[in-house]
Protein backbone atom coordinates (compact mmCIF):
# COMPACT_ATOMS: atom_id res chain seq x y z
CA UNK A 1 0.00 0.00 0.00
CA UNK A 2 1.14 3.79 -1.20
CA UNK A 3 0.73 6.49 1.61
CA UNK A 4 1.97 10.03 0.86
CA UNK A 5 3.50 12.41 3.10
CA UNK A 6 2.39 16.31 3.23
CA UNK A 7 5.28 18.46 4.09
CA UNK A 8 5.09 18.95 7.74
CA UNK A 9 4.97 14.90 7.73
CA UNK A 10 8.20 14.82 6.33
CA UNK A 11 9.56 17.30 8.45
CA UNK A 12 8.53 15.06 11.39
CA UNK A 13 9.74 12.00 10.17
CA UNK A 14 12.96 13.45 9.57
CA UNK A 15 12.90 14.84 12.98
CA UNK A 16 12.06 11.48 14.59
CA UNK A 17 9.18 13.05 16.18
CA UNK A 18 6.63 10.25 16.00
CA UNK A 19 4.51 11.69 18.86
CA UNK A 20 3.11 14.29 16.62
CA UNK A 21 1.43 11.94 13.77
CA UNK A 22 -1.50 10.06 14.96
CA UNK A 23 -2.42 6.81 15.47
CA UNK A 24 -4.16 5.96 11.99
CA UNK A 25 -1.20 8.07 10.41
CA UNK A 26 1.57 6.30 12.47
CA UNK A 27 0.34 2.81 11.49
CA UNK A 28 0.23 4.04 7.87
CA UNK A 29 3.62 4.99 8.13
CA UNK A 30 4.51 1.24 9.75
CA UNK A 31 2.52 -0.72 7.02
CA UNK A 32 3.16 1.56 3.83
CA UNK A 33 5.42 2.79 0.81
CA UNK A 34 6.05 6.13 1.95
CA UNK A 35 6.09 8.61 -0.59
CA UNK A 36 5.57 12.52 -1.17
CA UNK A 37 4.86 14.97 -4.76
CA UNK A 38 7.94 16.40 -6.05
CA UNK A 39 6.16 19.49 -4.42
CA UNK A 40 7.28 18.83 -1.10
CA UNK A 41 10.91 19.66 -2.65
CA UNK A 42 10.21 23.27 -3.34
CA UNK A 43 7.88 23.74 0.10
CA UNK A 44 10.96 22.35 1.56
CA UNK A 45 13.63 24.84 -0.22
CA UNK A 46 11.54 27.13 0.73
CA UNK A 47 11.45 26.72 4.28
CA UNK A 48 14.80 27.05 4.37
CA UNK A 49 15.24 29.42 1.96
CA UNK A 50 13.33 31.72 4.81
CA UNK A 51 14.91 30.25 7.50
CA UNK A 52 11.90 27.90 9.24
CA UNK A 53 13.90 24.67 8.46
CA UNK A 54 17.97 24.45 8.81
CA UNK A 55 18.09 21.41 6.66
CA UNK A 56 18.21 21.66 2.72
CA UNK A 57 15.75 19.79 0.71
CA UNK A 58 17.61 17.82 -0.18
CA UNK A 59 19.32 16.60 2.81
CA UNK A 60 15.84 15.87 4.28
CA UNK A 61 14.22 13.97 1.45
CA UNK A 62 17.84 11.53 1.22
CA UNK A 63 18.29 11.06 4.64
CA UNK A 64 14.57 9.56 4.64
CA UNK A 65 14.99 8.01 1.04
CA UNK A 66 17.74 5.67 3.07
CA UNK A 67 16.10 5.66 6.33
CA UNK A 68 12.64 5.05 5.67
CA UNK A 69 12.31 4.18 1.81
CA UNK A 70 10.49 7.25 0.55
CA UNK A 71 10.04 7.48 -2.62
CA UNK A 72 9.51 11.01 -4.95
CA UNK A 73 6.79 9.94 -7.33
CA UNK A 74 7.34 10.87 -10.28
CA UNK A 75 3.65 11.29 -12.29
CA UNK A 76 3.70 13.76 -15.35
CA UNK A 77 2.93 17.40 -14.58
CA UNK A 78 -0.21 17.65 -16.57
CA UNK A 79 -2.00 14.48 -15.06
CA UNK A 80 -1.24 16.51 -11.63
CA UNK A 81 -2.03 19.30 -12.81
CA UNK A 82 -5.69 18.11 -13.82
CA UNK A 83 -6.26 16.72 -11.65
CA UNK A 84 -5.22 19.92 -9.28
CA UNK A 85 -8.02 21.75 -11.04
CA UNK A 86 -10.74 19.39 -8.83
CA UNK A 87 -9.52 20.49 -5.89
CA UNK A 88 -10.67 24.01 -5.92
CA UNK A 89 -11.61 24.43 -1.62
CA UNK A 90 -7.77 25.61 -1.21
CA UNK A 91 -6.00 28.16 -3.20
CA UNK A 92 -2.41 27.09 -1.77
CA UNK A 93 -0.97 25.86 -4.68
CA UNK A 94 1.15 23.86 -2.74
CA UNK A 95 -1.94 21.67 -0.61
CA UNK A 96 -3.55 21.02 -4.26
CA UNK A 97 -0.97 19.74 -5.61
CA UNK A 98 0.14 17.39 -2.79
CA UNK A 99 -3.66 16.56 -2.58
CA UNK A 100 -4.36 15.60 -6.47
CA UNK A 101 -0.67 13.74 -6.19
CA UNK A 102 -2.41 11.64 -3.62
CA UNK A 103 -5.48 10.98 -5.60
CA UNK A 104 -4.06 10.52 -8.36
CA UNK A 105 -2.66 7.45 -6.68
CA UNK A 106 -5.67 6.60 -5.02
CA UNK A 107 -3.50 6.92 -2.02
CA UNK A 108 -3.76 7.66 1.83
CA UNK A 109 -2.27 11.44 2.61
CA UNK A 110 -0.69 11.96 5.86
CA UNK A 111 -1.53 15.60 7.09
CA UNK A 112 -2.41 17.30 10.48
CA UNK A 113 -3.63 19.77 8.14
CA UNK A 114 -7.67 20.63 9.22
CA UNK A 115 -8.81 21.78 5.88
CA UNK A 116 -7.42 19.35 4.09
CA UNK A 117 -8.76 16.56 6.09
CA UNK A 118 -12.33 18.26 5.56
CA UNK A 119 -12.15 18.09 1.72
CA UNK A 120 -10.27 14.86 1.11
CA UNK A 121 -11.44 12.00 2.04
CA UNK A 122 -8.54 9.99 2.37
CA UNK A 123 -6.45 12.55 4.46
CA UNK A 124 -5.45 10.59 7.51
CA UNK A 125 -4.16 11.84 11.05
Amino acid sequence: MKAFLDTHAVVFLWEAERERFGAAALDLLDRSALFVSPIVRLELALLHEIGRIAPKADEILGALAREAGLVESDDRLAEVVRESLRHPWTRDPFDRVIVATAALHRAPLLTRDDRIRAHFEHAVW
